[in-house]
């Protein structure tokens, strides 16, 4: 049973869609008036594994995420470097594109704008004013704040409250000094429509209501995003959304803030670090994995410490998986070969849990945990193998690799691939398994061309092979020279591989090198 936090109730909740086998999620993106940082990033993953998880429990699911292209910081920009506030918006809607891109996960499967919404938000504003809940001014409209007796249910806050740190607004017309702009009037050279109350745009809050409405319809299930939006954000959507008498999203769950130096990540702030910076310095599934090994909810830091710890966390999951693929590949050569049970009621144990996990309020950071005692067990057995107290159970290890893989998968973490991560396996008795477990097929002509006894051939070549990045041929050469107790070349094929820039273990499959990171 999938559970989530729900910020309105403060609680865990069974997930129960609005319609049976479908599921709707709105999450708020960017406003763009600038380029996206790592904060904005976070939010942008965590709703899209959501994604990823429901349809592996087999909902239908459709991900909203807006782009606010129409705001008072984009005109102020666009004021400040004389040119158009359109032209801002697009500048910026085009680099948080392709900078999102870059983490190598599916895009929102809508994400609309919000000067194509506009319509909606007349709409929603006649709606409110029609029903006493708001109210024109000077060409602008205002949302009665005091005519919501809910308002301030998700913030849990308290009109007393808010009304003694309120600033008196110098806007014309405004009833009260806690209500807010559904609908701005046009000042000169602003973006503006046409509406019932003259040329205007409209305000922020009203913009989310409308595209969530539109696109998911009302009562919609998820509502997202950081928890800096919880007031007066989506206190207001709540607000004016229901006033109009739609229900509303029925869950709210908002991500932690991304922290430098403890305090909150942020432009007006200055101590931001653009995405594109740091994926320009970290591979996207470092960048993921830094996301999800903290829970969704609680705050994180940035850091290059934080983000090489979970470079060295991805990189024993590839470890390990280079690991099971190169024992698979060589089963052939096992000294023992059998059933290990245990390991596969392992694998099986692992998946599960880690479905518990994920299902516990998106509780990544503990799904991964399950992945790493996999692989501790996966290590340990292994090692019994090595020392001959185990046989190989190359059906276990499947099992372990296909729990892995599938689990990366589902948390949307590209698994390694032939990359360079692991670039060889063993040598030439019992061939039929000594392929490139990376798919690269320069494996297979070293592996034919010892088949046949050609070893000057492969004396040959291995040279320039390996200095072109292929260790291949230099594997089945060493492990042709260990099989022929030739051990001062076959130190001398290991010192060679290592100087490329390849890490060398010896196993009783045969020669194993991994790419240095």
């Amino acid at each position: 049973m999938i559970r989530l936090f729900n910020s309105l109730t403060q609680q865990k909740e069974p997930f129960a869609p609005r319609d049976p086998g479908k599921a709707g999620i709105y999450a708020c993106g960017p406003t763009v008036y600038n380029l996206v940082h790592i904060g904005n990033a976070r939010p942008y993953v965590v709703f899209a594994v959501l994604r990823s998880w429901l349809r592996r429990r087999g909902l239908d699911v459709t991900l909203v995420t807006n782009i606010t292209d129409v705001d008072d910081k984009i005109i102020t920009k666009a004021n400040a470097e004389g040119r158009p506030a359109s032209a801002v918006a697009e500048e910026f809607t085009a680099a948080y594109v392709a900078d999102t891109d870059r983490l190598g996960i599916a895009r929102p499967d809508v994400e609309p704008l919000a000067t194509e919404t506009i319509p909606e938000i007349i709409d929603l504003v006649c709606q409110l004013v029609s029903s006493g809940h708001a109210y024109p001014a000077h060409g602008s409209v205002y949302f009665r704040v005091r005519s919501f007796d809910e308002y301030g249910k998700l913030s849990k806050q308290r009109i007393d409250q808010l009304e003694e740190g309120v600033r008196v607004d110098a806007e014309p017309g405004k009833a009260d000094p806690l209500d807010f702009a559904v609908w701005k009037a046009a000042k000169p050279g602003e973006p503006a429509w046409d509406s019932p109350w003259g040329m205007g745009r409209p305000g922020w809050h009203i913009e989310c209501s409308a595209m969530g409405l539109r696109y998911l319809g009302a009562g919609f299930d998820v509502h997202g995003g950081g928890r800096d939006l919880i007031f007066p954000h989506h206190e207001n959507e709540i607000a004016q959304s229901e006033a109009a008498g739609l229900p509303f999203a029925k869950v709210w769950m908002h991500n932690g803030m991304i922290r430098s130096d403890g305090e909150k990540m942020a432009k007006s702030v200055g101590n931001i670090f653009l995405l594109r910076e740091v994926l320009d310095r970290y591979e996207p599934a470092v960048v993921l994995m830094y996301f999800l090994t903290t829970h969704y909810r609680s705050p994180l830091e940035f850091s290059t410490e934080k983000l090489d710890e979970a470079r060295a966390a991805y990189g024993r999951l590839a470890d390990a998986l280079a690991e099971l693929e190169f024992r698979i590949a060589n089963a052939a050569r096992a000294a023992t070969q059998g059933e290990w049970p245990d390991l596969s009621l392992r694998a099986e144990t692992a998946r599960m849990a880690f479905a518990e996990q994920m299902d516990d309020d998106l509780n990544t950071a503990a799904a991964i945990g399950e992945l790493f005692a996999l692989v501790g067990e996966a290590h340990r057995y292994l090692a019994e193998v090595d020392r001959g107290a185990a046989p190989l159970d190359s059906g276990a290890l499947e099992a372990v690799r296909e729990v892995l893989l599938d689990s990366l998968d589902a948390l949307l973490v590209p698994a390694p691939g032939a990359d360079g991560l692991v670039t060889s396996v063993g040598s030439v008795a019992g061939a039929a398994g000594d392929v490139c477990v990376t798919g690269d097929v320069a494996m297979m002509p070293a592996v034919r061309m010892a088949e046949d006894g050609r070893w000057d051939d492969v004396s040959l070549v291995y040279a320039d092979r390996l200095e072109c990045g292929d260790a291949s041929y230099a594997c089945v050469l060493r492990d042709h020279y260990r099989e022929t107790r030739d051990w001062t070349s076959a130190d001398r094929l290991r010192d060679e591989i290592q100087a490329a820039g390849f890490d060398v273990r010896d196993t009783p499959q045969g020669t194993q090198v991994m790419r240095k990171s």
